[in-house]
Order: C-alpha cells, then sequence, then structure tokens
C-alpha cells in the first residue's frame, strides 16, 4: 500500500520521478551525510562512557545539558528565524534580514557567554556532588564559536546548498573526532574539560570554512535597520520560547537527577546517549524540511505541503525502524554489549527512550513544517503543553524509581505535546490549502 504522502507528490513519469531522485541525491543525501557525523560522534561518545570514570562522565553529561541551554540562548534561537526568512525568496529585503539575523544572533552570544562566566560559583554550589570547576568559561567558548559557525550553516541551509553544509559539519567532526579520539586511545582522555576544548577547536575550524562557502550569502553593503531587526526578533522570540520550552521537557530529566539522584546520572546519560543514535535521521530531514515548505508556502503550493511532511515521516520511520526494534527487543544485550557490561542494569531506561524514537518525526517534522509556514506558534504550545508533564512528573517520578522515572516522565511529555502539534498543524495547513 502506498503512503498517503507519496501518492500526493503527483510526480508525472519519467520527468517527475527524475526530478524527485536529482532532489534527494543532491539536497537530501548531503544532509543525511552531514547529520551522519552526529552518528560518528554518537560512536565516540560510547567510547568516551566506557573510558572515564563514572563521576567524570556525570559531570560531562550535566555540563552538555547546560552547553546546549548555553548555545540556545546565545544566538542558537536566532538561527531558525534566519534561515526560515532568508528562504523566502533571492531579494535585496533577505540579504537585509540576514545581516539583522548575525547581529542580533552575535549580541546575545556575548551576553550568555558573560552569564554563564559570572555565574559559576553558583552553578558549583548547586551542584555540590559534582566537580564543574572550570566548565562554565569553556562552556561560554562554545557558545560564541558555536554561535559564529552557526550563522553562515544557517544561510547555507537556506538556500538548500546542503554540500557546503556537509563540508562544514565534516570538518567540525574530524577536528573535534580527531582530537577525543586521539586522547582517548592514547589514554590520556580523563575530563570533560578536554572535551569542551575540542569542541572549541573544532567549532572555529567549521566557522572558517562555513563563511568561506557562504560568503556571497552575506551583503553587510545592503544594510539592515530597526525593521529587519524587529522581524528577525518577531519571529525568533516565538523559536525561543518553543526552544526553552523543549529544552525544558528535554533536558530536565539529566539536569534533575544530577540534583536529585547523582549516582543515576551516568547509567541514563549512557542510555539517552545510545537511544539517540537515530536522531541524526530527523535532524537531517528538517534541515531539507523548513526551508523547502518556507519556500513552497511563499508560492502557493500549499496542498503539496502535507504530502512532503508526511513522506519525510515515512522515509525516517523506515530507516530508523530497524534500529529502533533492536532497542525495545533487546535493550539488556545491546547495553551490554556496548558498554561492555558497564551500564546494563539500566536496560528498561534504554527500552523506554528506545521505543520513544518511533514518535520523535511525527512531532519534530510537524513542528518545524509549522514554522515555515508562519506558525511556530504550534511548536511552542506543544512544548510548553510537554513541559508541563515532563517536570511535573520527574518531580514526582525520579525520587522513587531514579533513571527509569525520568524515562518514563520524557517519554509521556514527547507523546503529549506530539498529539497537539500534529493535530494542530494538520488543521492548519488543511484549512488554508482549501481556502
Amino acid at each position: 500500500m502506498v503512503p498517503l504522502g507519496l501518492q500526493r507528490m503527483k510526480l508525472s513519469a519519467p520527468a517527475g520521478l527524475y526530478e524527485l531522485r536529482h532532489r534527494i541525491v543532491s539536497v537530501g543525501l548531503p544532509a543525511l551525510v552531514s547529520r551522519g557525523s552526529m552518528v560518528a560522534w554518537g560512536i565516540l561518545t560510547i567510547l568516551i562512557i566506557r573510558k572515564l570514570p563514572e563521576e567524570a562522565y556525570a559531570v560531562y553529561a550535566v555540563a552538555r545539558s547546560l552547553e546546549m541551554f548555553g548555545v540556545l540562548l546565545g544566538g542558537g534561537f536566532v538561527h531558525q528565524a534566519v534561515m526560515k526568512l532568508v528562504a523566502e525568496g533571492d531579494t535585496e529585503r533577505e540579504r537585509r534580514l540576514a545581516n539583522a539575523g548575525v547581529l542580533v544572533a552575535l549580541a546575545f552570544a556575548a551576553i550568555s557567554a558573560f552569564a554563564l562566566i559570572a555565574g559559576e560559583d553558583l552553578l558549583r554550589s548547586f551542584y555540590g556532588a559534582l566537580d564543574l570547576g572550570g566548565i562554565p568559561a569553556l562552556l561560554a567558548g562554545v557558545v560564541v564559536t558555536g554561535t559564529l559557525s552557526g550563522l553562515p550553516r544557517s544561510l547555507l541551509l537556506a538556500k538548500h546548498r546542503t554540500k557546503h553544509v556537509m563540508l562544514s559539519d565534516l570538518l567540525q567532526f574530524a577536528v573535534k573526532g580527531g582530537v577525543v579520539g586521539i586522547l582517548l586511545f592514547s589514554g590520556a582522555l580523563n575530563s570533560a574539560h578536554q572535551i569542551f576544548i575540542a569542541t572549541i577547536a573544532a567549532n572555529l575550524a567549521a566557522c572558517i570554512v562555513s563563511l568561506w562557502l557562504a560568503r556571497d550569502l552575506f551583503s553587510p553593503r545592503v544594510g539592515t535597520g530597526t525593521g529587519e531587526i524587529g522581524t528577525v526578533m518577531g519571529f525568533a522570540v516565538v523559536t525561543l520560547g518553543t526552544s526553552l520550552a523543549n529544552f525544558v521537557y528535554s533536558r530536565t530529566d539529566i539536569l534533575m537527577l544530577g540534583k536529585l539522584k547523582p549516582d543515576d546520572v551516568a547509567a541514563y546519560g549512557a542510555s539517552r546517549t545510545l537511544a539517540g543514535m537515530v536522531l541524526p535521521v530527523v535532524a537531517a530531514a528538517n534541515m531539507v524540511l523548513l526551508p523547502l515548505v518556507s519556500r513552497m508556502w511563499k508560492q502557493g503550493r500549499r496542498r503539496e505541503v502535507l504530502s512532503r511532511i508526511w513522506g519525510s515521516v515515512f522515509l525516517a520511520e523506515v530507516l530508523m525502524a530497524p534500529v529502533v526494534f533492536a532497542y525495545v527487543v533487546f535493550p539488556g544485550r545491546i547495553m551490554n554489549l556496548v558498554y561492555g557490561g558497564k551500564y546494563t542494569e539500566a536496560w528498561p531506561v534504554m527500552m523506554v527512550l528506545g521505543g520513544l524514537s518511533v514518535v520523535r518525526p511525527l512531532g519534530s517534522f510537524f513542528s518545524t513544517a509549522s514554522a515555515a509556514v508562519g506558525k511556530p506558534q504550534y511548536s511552542l504550545y506543544s512544548v510548553l503543553i510537554s513541559s508541563i508533564f515532563n517536570v511535573a512528573l520527574n518531580i514526582v517520578l525520579i525520587p522513587a524509581l531514579g533513571g527509569l522515572g525520568a524515562a518514563l516522565a520524557t517519554a509521556a511529555a514527547v507523546v503529549t505535546g506530539t498529539v497537539w502539534v500534529v493535530w494542530a498543524s494538520i488543521r492548519y495547513m488543511s484549512s488554508e490549502a482549501e481556502g
């Protein structure tokens, strides 16, 4: 039976099939390879988990969550706005909007970096059981370099130049993975600090290459103004709310475990890392989906949008299915094999988080598409609902069940938010297409 999304593509043969094949090869394949670097890093992370002492990995797991929060507030929330707005056309308007996005992102990066450095004593006192000395300063470096490398990357994605993004992402992994790999196999890797130093070096390398590849997309001479800055911020503020709420329900588990059940952090983080090995498939699709849907919607091709989304969901589920099946059916064996018996007792967490991967494409793709059609608030509402569920359940379940409680809370939150955003997005897109 042919999926509904594929039925509605209405591509004429052989020209339509050639067009689809060309798009997959020229745009989708580089995006998948690009996100494949995440899989490679995930494999290296597994080796890191096996090598680092449990206390050192617990520090890394908590610091990684803090890093994501810092990067988000440090201009990361502007990247989606830049991608969506620049993808709408090739006029001076889009170039002025790009300039506005650069200025806004750099300003927030500086603020976030300063806040991390200034708040080191507060973080160290809050996580008294973990030694976070020196971590905030390194995270500040990650925030600034991550924002710098992310801006040209967003412009390239807006123009579907995924081959260039692929080159930048592969270089970033080569530097980061190379440094960490040398430390790992030489036996010199013994702290989270070394990993974040490697991340800063990788971000700088990716920034230099991305700036060169995207040099024709920067137009400082056209300038910008308060109107463009307001437009960028108007969209970015909504995505910031979405991302913050998303951070709450996706990272609260690690942060609350670090405070309430620090002994469970390492095992939970190991399970989460392994479960996340399939998520680069979703990330790769989103790299293509947001600018594509944005341009289709702007061009009036609104009847085609839902079929593109469902087609992306179907493809992602097919690609992920074998791995997800193994996670759910053989979680203990996989944990034992991958981590050499180190965290085998966390197999229930692995089973819950691995099975949750089935739901991820639905929520992620419809959230991305809703932002692309001018309804980023749908994603915001979705993750707000999820956040309320997640925080409430974490408070109840973590003290009683530890890591398993955190996994169950995350699963309930993701499913609830996904149901809402799919329903709201389909209702809006269908009504607009008919109108």
